[in-house]
């Protein structure tokens, strides 16, 4: 199928495929009894088509432990299943949360230990925020590396706009850099829908579309 073609199709797929889902928490742990989950697909148009997706939750377990499941697939087509837990190591202006997770990616065995920092912002008198996470994905004979830098902003009540930065790839294989930027908006109490796009700054697909579903509960 042509990627002309491709992009389109796998959009009506997403209208029919897309179910519930608000932002993970990055440095940020949930108050007990508190969660979300969200769903997202990213449609990536390079020489051809391609989608992935992934289910997230959190939970808040108690003010000090936050419990989750990362499930889905990425841009190489791996399939992950991951429960991690996030601890605070810092709680001041400057948050800091440890984040370890284990399952598997690819049917092998994975680990993926991370640290967040992130400190609420103001721009221009609105609320905002900066998060930094970094994450070590860990297999059998392999060691993949993220980093994403994000900066979101609350244009007005209930709709916000957020910038990322994603850096990745496996230690021996060149990195990727892309850029990312999607608007946020509640279509009802605790539901939010999630429209945004990346383009390549190094190594990745041309251009991509995201779309997904927060539902906190």
């Amino acid at each position: 199928m042509r990627p002309a073609h491709a992009l389109p199709l796998a959009l009506c797929c997403l209208l029919v495929w897309l179910a519930s889902g608000p932002a993970r928490a990055g440095a940020w742990l949930r108050a007990p009894g508190d969660g979300f989950a969200s769903m997202s697909l990213k449609i990536m148009d390079d020489d051809t088509a391609k989608t992935y997706s992934t289910f997230y939750l959190e939970y808040g377990l108690n003010p000090d432990l936050t419990g989750g499941l990362d499930i889905g697939s990425d841009e190489t087509g791996e399939y992950k299943a991951l429960a991690f837990v996030l601890m605070p190591l810092l709680r001041d202006e400057l948050h800091i949360a440890f984040q370890l997770a284990a399952g598997v990616i690819d049917d092998e065995p994975a680990l993926r230990p991370g640290i967040s920092v992130g400190r609420g912002i103001r721009i221009f008198g609105r609320d905002g925020w900066a998060n930094l996470d970094t994450r070590a994905i860990i297999v059998p004979k392999d060691v993949d590396l993220a980093i994403d830098a994000t900066l979101g902003w609350t244009m007005w009540e209930e709709t916000k706009i957020i910038w990322q930065v994603q850096h990745g790839g496996f230690v021996h294989d060149p990195d990727f850099l892309r850029a990312a930027a999607s608007v946020v908006w509640q279509i009802s109490p605790g539901r939010h829908i999630e429209v945004g796009a990346t383009t390549s700054l190094s190594h990745a697909e041309d251009f991509g579309i995201q779309l997904g579903m927060w539902q906190s509960f």
